[in-house]
C-alpha cells in the first residue's frame, strides 16, 4: 500500500507539472542558429526533470538489493550523469549538455544491459558465459536457489570436419531450447546449461536430454553430464564456478553435485590456498632419502623430495597436496623452489665431502609443458656454481608419454650441459620399451609397488629379473624403491640392482639429519 501511495503521488506531481508546462508561457530567444527557450514553462521543466532524476537515484538506492549488479550501475552513473547536465546548462544555458548527456547515457545502459555480442551466442542464439556469470551472481546476491544442468559433448574422433561439429552444436542448442522457458547458455565451445529453479524440473529434463542424445546414431559423440540440485550448498559463485569447471573434466558419464564432492572441492582449495601460502612465506622444504650403492657400499646418490610445513610445525604428506599441485598447476613453481634449495644445499659442499656425488630431483609433466624448461635448470647451476654432474633429473612415464617432444629437446639441452636423467617409477605406467631404449636416460627406477610385486607374484618376479638383465646389458643401472625389511635388501641385492632406496636404511629426511646420516654411514664396507 505505501508503495502505491508513492506512486500516486509521483503520477499527480508529474501530471500537474505536464499540465503547468502546456498552460505557462514560454519564451524564446535566437543567436544565430541557436534557439534558447526561457520562462515560467521551462523552469517547470527543469524542475520536473530534477525530481524525476532524484526520484530515480532514490528508488534505485532503495532497491538496489533487489537489482543486478549491473543494472544498479548503470541506472546510477546515466542518471548521475543527467542531473550533472541539468544542473550545468541551468547556471550556463549555452551549454546545451542535457541531450547529449541523455543520449550518452543510453549509450552506458546498452553497454552495460543490452550487449548483444556480450550476452548473446550469434550461432546458437543462447546466452553466453558473460551471460551466465551475471545470472549466478545476481541469484547469490538475492540468495535465491538454483538448479543447474550441464551437458558436454565428446567427440569419439579426431576426425571430425567443421560441419559435423556445427550440427553437433547446433542440435544441442535446440534441444536445450526445447525444453522450456528456462535460460540456456552456450558456455564453451562443445558445452551447455540450463538453469532451473525447480531441482526436480532439472532432472527430468536432463533425462529427456540425456536420452535424446543416447538415440542419435549418426554423429560420433557422447556427452558427459553435470547436475547441481542446489546451488545454495555452495558458498557462492565463485566456488560454484570453480565446482563447474573441476568436474566438467571428469570421466564419469554423470556427476552430481552432492556433500561428498563438495566437501572434497573445498579441501583441494584448502590445498591449494595452503600451497600459495606455503610458497610465498618459505615453508616448502626439501627432505633428503639415500640410494645405498651396492657396488661401492657406500650413500653416494639422494633423492630430493619436497614437503610443506604448515605453521604449527606439521609436516603435510605429499600425497596430500602433490596431486593438487599437479591439477592447479603450482607444481611448477613448487619445482622451481625445491630445485634451487637443492642447488643451494650442493654449494655449501659438506654433503660432497661426506661422499655424497648426485642428487635425483623429480620433474613433473607440466614442468615440461612449456618452450623452455631447461632455463631455471641452468640458472640455479650458474647461480650456485655446483658442477652439473651432481644433479640427476627423474623423468616420470607419465610425464614422457605427454610431452615427449618438448622433453626429448629439453633433456639433450640439459645433458649437453652435463645433467643426468633417469627414469622414475618404472612399472606403473605404460612401461612401453620406447621410453627407456630411445630415451636418454642412464638409470631405470622399478617403483615400489612393483618392488611389492616382486615378492608376492611369481610372474612378476621373472618380469623383473629379465627387465635388470635387460637394462644391464644396454648400459643401464637400476634402482629398487620401496625396500623396508632386511631380507628384501638381500633378495634385491643378490638380483644385481646398482641402488636401494627405501625405509630399510632411511625414510626422507630433513637436511641436517640427512647430513648427520652420511656422517654415520658413509664408511667402507658399511
Amino acid at each position: 500500500p505505501t508503495a502505491k501511495i508513492r506512486l500516486h503521488i509521483c503520477n499527480l506531481i508529474f501530471a500537474v507539472g505536464e499540465i503547468l508546462m502546456l498552460i505557462l508561457p514560454i519564451d524564446y530567444t535566437v543567436h544565430g542558429r541557436v534557439v534558447y527557450s526561457f520562462g515560467p514553462s521551462t523552469l517547470i521543466a527543469y524542475l520536473l526533470c530534477g525530481i524525476y532524476i532524484i526520484s530515480t537515484i532514490v528508488t534505485t538506492l532503495i532497491y538496489r538489493k533487489q537489482m543486478p549488479g549491473r543494472r544498479f550501475t548503470a541506472m546510477l552513473l546515466w542518471q548521475g550523469l543527467w542531473m550533472l547536465a541539468a544542473v550545468i546548462q541551468f547556471i550556463k544555458p549555452e551549454l546545451l549538455l542535457v541531450g547529449f548527456a541523455s543520449s550518452f547515457g543510453m549509450v552506458i545502459l546498452y553497454i552495460q544491459l543490452e550487449n548483444p555480442s556480450e550476452y548473446v551466442d550469434g550461432s546458437t542464439g543462447l546466452f553466453t558465459t558473460n551471460a551466465l556469470s551475471v545470472y549466478v551472481h545476481d541469484k547469490y546476491r538475492f540468495g535465491k536457489s538454483f538448479s543447474m544442468f550441464t551437458a558436454k559433448i565428446h567427440f569419439l574422433t579426431d576426425y571430425v570436419d567443421y560441419n559435423m561439429e556445427h550440427d553437433a552444436v547446433i542440435r544441442t542448442a535446440k534441444a536445450l531450447v526445447a525444453l522450456g522457458p528456462e535460460p540456456a547458455f552456450r558456455i564453451d565451445d562443445d558445452t551447455f546449461c540450463v538453469l532451473y529453479d525447480d531441482k526436480e524440473r532439472m532432472f527430468e529434463k536432463a533425462a529427456n536430454i540425456k536420452k535424446q542424445k543416447d538415440n542419435v546414431r549418426d554423429i560420433p559423440a557422447k556427452g558427459t553430464y553435470l547436475l547441481i540440485p542446489d546451488s545454495l550448498k555452495m558458498n557462492g559463485p565463485d566456488e560454484f564456478f570453480r565446482f563447474l569447471h573441476t568436474y566438467l573434466e571428469s570421466e564419469q558419464e554423470i556427476v552430481v553435485a552432492n556433500d561428498v564432492l563438495i566437501d572434497k572441492l573445498r579441501y583441494q582449495t584448502g590445498i591449494k590456498e595452503l600451497i600459495d601460502e606455503a610458497l610465498r612465506t618459505d615453508r616448502v622444504e626439501v627432505f633428503y632419502q639415500p640410494f645405498y650403492n651396492v657396488k661401492d657400499s657406500c650413500f653416494n646418490v639422494a633423492e630430493a623430495l619436497v614437503r610443506i610445513r604448515r605453521e604449527n610445525g606439521e609436516i603435510v604428506p605429499p600425497a596430500e597436496f602433490i596431486p593438487v599441485a599437479e591439477e592447479t598447476g603450482q607444481i611448477i613453481m613448487l619445482g622451481i623452489r625445491v630445485f634451487e634449495k637443492v642447488c643451494e644445499f650442493l654449494s655449501k659442499g659438506e654433503a660432497k665431502r661426506l661422499g655424497l656425488d648426485q642428487i635425483e630431483i623429480n620433474v613433473s609433466a607440466a614442468q615440461f609443458d612449456h618452450d623452455n624448461p631447461a632455463a631455471f635448470v641452468m640458472e640455479n647451476i650458474n647461480k650456485y656454481h655446483i658442477d652439473p654432474g651432481q644433479i640427476n633429473l627423474e623423468i616420470t612415464e607419465t610425464a614422457a608419454a605427454r610431452n615427449i617432444d618438448i622433453m626429448l629437446m629439453n633433456m639433450n639441452r640439459l645433458i649437453e650441459k652435463g645433467v643426468s636423467f633417469s627414469l622414475d617409477d618404472f612399472g606403473t605406467g605404460r612401461s612401453n620399451i620406447d621410453y627407456f631404449v630411445n630415451m636418454p636416460v642412464k638409470t631405470i627406477k622399478f617403483d615400489h609397488t612393483f618392488i611389492r610385486g616382486f615378492f608376492d607374484n611369481d610372474k612378476i618376479r621373472h618380469v623383473m629379473t629379465g627387465m635388470v638383465d635387460i637394462m644391464h646389458k644396454i648400459g643401464m643401472s637400476v634402482v629398487a624403491e620401496g625396500i623396508e625389511t632386511f631380507d628384501q635388501m638381500n633378495v634385491i641385492k643378490d638380483m644385481g640392482v646398482e641402488f636401494i632406496q627405501g625405509y630399510y636404511y632411511s625414510k626422507p629426511v630433513p637436511e641436517d639429519e640427512f647430513i648427520a646420516f652420511l656422517k654415520n654411514n658413509n664408511s667402507p664396507g658399511l
